[in-house]
């Protein structure tokens, strides 16, 4: 059977199509994170299958605020607990909500005092100890009414199969009766409910509450609420109320996170913690950079989350670590499904997604392919992925079995040079003959435009050259026209000089755009009519900010290269690159240290949107949201409204176009937006004002404005608010004026890495200051702010392209176009070109490459 299982009936049994079932059994209780993925199931929740297995799982419990699902040993299957033998606050705790390496006695109740567990009371063989919202009890395994009243499923052991979310009506001595579901609400059961001496003496009124509010008093992680709560995971929320009161803000947790504890929890001090669950195995690659985990080792926290990891395990050469699903967690074995050679080994070192039956041995067959040197000999660092960051313009001596030591750095002035023969295609070295070249010869056989050499060989950028293979001194071809040269990843051309879109209808920035555009910089362009049609101007960025490119589907966004923010303006999430590591769609507000901090997150059918210096959430449908004439920019950008643009608009209607703006920009005020609702003003009045005036109010940099404006680039000006005129502040020295999504300021540095400095950047995307060849990648070791070095550069024939994150940039062709006959990287195409991942390609005669082969998910091409 497949996803769904077999499905145990009365008669025939059969295969189940559902692919959302309970696992095993299906009798036990299982956390939602342990389904499989088609269930859409809460992570946090408990579920049952009372059909057994192959039947689709029903919530049994919520878990509250302040826990966790944790899974457990059959029979107990999961609970709502934390992980580790931690012990904070003073609040009781059961027994059989810790770990078994814990040791505590079974079935009992402890309490928690300055860290140490107390036990307090062992439950006698008929009872099971159960947590409430004020402590916990011993109450009778027989599933019978204690007493008269309505008391929540939760109040029952786990074994009488009671929703937990649910309200029942009892009689004391029967079978409790289905009242009323809370869910997605939480049921609340009070101690105060109960005699001291008995579970149920009194009349029991347990009640419904917001699944939003707290289930308990005490400390409690914002992670540990339902997403729908929209809390901040990183945030130590205070329920000093108890039950039912509204969480407050208690602390904003640091790099180490918020730690989910058995009694109270609390901010985690190290930054190098264990992520959820805490208690699975992990591979060094996915723990925090400051742990400095080795990628080949697995890891685990017996401590639980928010606690220092520990070596579990090395993986063996020929191996790597690998992620799997909870409980598992990591494994050594390997990314793809191939298994050549006569090794046998377990299924659980292959990924999920290769369908092998778990916990069996398998038997590998055929030859397999080697992740290291092969033989003895010489090997260029450009045969490694970039991801080594290994230099790929050096040369190493390799020995088999072992990595790769450096002999000889050819750059400056010189490249690696191994010539295809030296490569074989059942490993990625066969012959080893590596060596340094003069950089200015070339690097293969074709059609090579000049501009892809290093300057300082001195040949004509517009000029075709030929080449008659590596290492040979190239000839002129044809001197190209207007158009120039365009490098493709086969044999170069002479462009035809078109104007059109380069990615189809995702946005894109001007300076993106082919030079015979004559694009604005500083303007956002799109194409209705789809790739190969001339760009339409679809938004001009405001002063202050600046176009910056976006992976798809949103290509390009007005806001800014760095990751600062100071002053004190709202900006959308989107303003900045993705490296900055802010959460999606959602609205931040800039501080004077500079790092921003969140307001809001915006719903998801809403969209975040910037006006000027401020920013709102506004509703992704595309409706007038309100009377009146309104700016384009108001609405998403995914309703391809013309940001320049003012439209009339009746509520509820479309938005129909009233005027153009441009060559003035149309301005939109946050006056007519409330917390509630979109537009709440009685008629909305955006108006078209000069694009020369002031967008909002702050220190903006001359570049930002419209090149008609004639403002000094290099210079600050002062902003006293929309509509005003800039007055000049400071002229900026040798590091010019930074746009930031804050106020913008004069940087004192000359050469430095933009965003996080860890992704590989072309020389081109580099500061002027810094005289960077633009055909040589480069990466920061240390970080934003600090100088690049080299890290690839790029062969005669290929130019340093950008790409999206991780990647940052290779060697390539901004051309999807591949004439020749040479085999190529699919990497060295833009990612529009609609190439498969990771795959050797070969040029052809008419352009358009074909397949050779996929490279294997632990290879790279």
């Amino acid at each position: 059977c497949g996803a769904g299982g077999c499905t145990v009936t009365n008669g025939d049994d059969e295969c189940n199509p559902v692919e959302c079932t309970c696992p095993g059994s299906g009798t036990a209780p299982v956390c939602g994170s342990e389904l499989p993925k088609a269930c859409g199931a809460d992570p946090n929740t408990i579920y049952m299958c009372p059909g057994g297995s192959g039947t689709a799982p029903v919530p049994q419990q919520v878990c509250d605020p302040g826990t966790i699902c944790q899974k457990r040993p059959l029979p107990q299957g999961a609970v709502c607990s934390a992980s580790g033998c931690e012990c904070e606050g003073e609040e009781e705790v059961c027994s059989d909500d810790f770990d078994k390496e814990c040791n505590l006695e079974p079935n009992s109740i402890y309490k928690c005092e300055n860290g140490n567990k107390v036990k307090k009371e062992t439950c006698d063989a008929t009872q099971t100890c159960i947590t409430i919202a004020d402590g916990v009890l011993c109450v009778s395994k027989d599933c019978k009414c204690p007493s008269d009243g309505t008391i929540c499923g939760k109040a029952f052991p786990l074994s009488c199969k009671l929703q937990a979310t649910a309200l029942y009506t009892c009689k004391k001595g029967d079978d409790p009766v289905f009242e009323k579901d809370c869910y997605p609400d939480r049921c609340t059961v009070s101690k105060s409910s109960f005699d001291a001496k008995a579970v149920f003496e009194s009349t029991a009124s347990d009640v419904c509450q917001d699944q939003c509010t707290c289930a308990r008093e005490g400390d409690v992680c914002g992670s540990t609420f339902p997403p729908e709560c929209n809390k901040d995971p990183n945030t130590l929320y205070k329920c000093d109320g108890g039950a039912g009161s509204e969480p407050t803000i208690g602390e904003e947790c640091k790099e180490g996170g918020c730690k989910v504890n058995h009694g109270s929890d609390k901010c985690a001090t190290s930054q190098c913690t264990c992520p959820a669950p805490g208690t699975d195995p992990v591979c060094g690659a996915d723990l925090p950079a400051e742990c400095n985990a080795k990628k080949e080792e697995i890891y685990h926290c017996p401590g639980g989350t928010g606690t220092e990891p520990e070596v579990l395990a090395v993986c063996d050469p020929g191996t790597v670590c690998i992620k799997k699903p909870s409980p598992e967690g990591a494994v050594c074995g390997s990314l793809n499904c191939d298994c050549f050679g006569s090794d046998e080994v377990c299924s659980n070192q292959f990924p999920d997604k290769c369908g092998l039956e778990k916990n069996t041995i398998y038997k590998c067959t055929a030859d397999g392919k080697p992740e290291k040197c092969e033989k003895d000999g010489d090997v260029c660092g450009e045969a490694f992925p970039l991801s080594c960051k290994i230099s790929a313009t050096a040369v190493y001596t390799c020995k088999k079995g072992e990595s790769p030591k450096l002999k000889e750095e050819c750059h400056p002035g010189g490249r690696c040079d191994a010539s295809a023969d030296s490569f074989a295609a059942a490993a990625i070295f066969e012959a080893l003959d590596a060596v340094c070249v003069n950089d200015c010869t070339c690097g293969g056989s074709g059609a090579v435009c000049g501009h892809t050499f290093p300057d300082h060989c001195g040949l004509d950028k517009t000029t075709l050259y030929k080449c008659d293979g590596s290492g040979k001194e190239p000839t002129v071809i044809e001197k190209c026209k207007t158009g120039g040269c365009l490098s493709s990843n086969g044999d170069d051309k002479c462009s035809t000089d078109i104007c059109t879109c380069p990615s189809g209808t995702d946005p894109v920035c001007g300076a993106d755009l082919p030079s015979s555009c004559n694009a604005a910089v500083n303007t956002i362009y799109h194409c209705p009519g789809g790739s190969g049609t001339a760009p339409e101007p679809l938004s001009e960025c405001l002063p202050g900010t600046m176009c910056i490119k976006k992976p798809s589907p949103e290509g390009a966004v007005c806001g800014s290269g760095t990751c600062d923010c100071k002053g004190d303006n709202e900006v959308c999430s989107n303003q900045f690159r993705d490296e900055c590591g802010l959460e999606k769609n959602t609205i931040y507000k800039c501080t004077p240290d500079g790092k921003p901090e969140k307001v809001k997150a915006c719903k998801d059918t809403e969209s975040c949107v910037s006006l000027g210096d401020e920013a709102v959430c506004a509703n992704k449908d595309c409706k007038c949201p309100d009377d009146g004439t309104i700016c384009g920019q108001a609405f998403p950008p995914s309703c391809q409204l013309k940001a320049t643009a003012l439209y009339t608009c009746t509520k509820g209607g479309d938005p129909i176009l009233d005027k153009v703006c441009d060559p003035e920009r149309c301005t939109a005020s946050k006056s007519y937006f409330t917390a509630t609702a979109i537009f709440q003003a009685n008629v909305a009045a955006d108006v078209c004002t000069s694009q020369c005036l002031c967008a909002g109010k702050g220190p903006v940099c001359g570049s930002t404005f419209d090149p008609d404006c004639k403002l000094e680039p290099s210079t600050l000006y002062t902003c006293d608010g929309a509509g005003s005129t800039p007055r000049p502040r400071e002229v900026c020295g040798q590091g010019g004026c930074t746009v930031t999504n804050g106020d913008d300021n004069c940087n004192p540095s000359t050469c430095t890495c933009p965003g996080t400095g860890l992704a590989p950047v072309c020389g081109a995307e580099l500061p002027s200051s810094c005289k960077a060849q633009a055909n040589t990648i480069y990466h920061c070791p240390g970080g934003s702010g600090t100088e690049p070095v080299p890290l690839s550069e790029c062969k005669p024939g290929t130019q340093c392209i950008k790409k999206p994150l991780p990647e940052g940039a290779v060697c390539g062709s901004a051309d999807c176009e591949c004439k020749g006959d040479n085999e190529v990287c699919s990497n060295q195409f833009l990612d529009k070109c609609g190439y498969p991942q990771n795959a050797v390609l070969k040029c052809t005669p008419d352009g358009k490459p074909e397949k050779v082969e996929d490279c294997a998910d632990d290879e790279s091409c």
